[in-house]
């Protein structure tokens, strides 16, 4: 559990249990449900992904609507 924390805890946004860090050109994302669970955006696209093509459709779309 300290590790979901310490990732909330860390995260520049969180929106729908999806942390986003950004760490400098791209963004980390991560699912606070399952932390094995990670994706990075990079000039607004999925560039790496561990999570289903759903999942990155849904990152990515809380991203573009949420980040400033």
């Amino acid at each position: 559990m300290s590790d979901i924390k310490k990732i909330a805890d860390e995260a520049d946004m969180i929106v729908a249990g999806y942390a986003y860090k950004v760490k400098g050109d791209y963004v980390e994302v991560v699912d606070l449900s399952d932390v094995s669970k990670v994706a990075i955006i990079q000039s607004d696209v999925i560039s790496e992904s561990v999570m289903s093509d759903e999942e990155d459709e849904i990152v990515l779309k809380y991203y573009l609507r949420n980040a400033s």
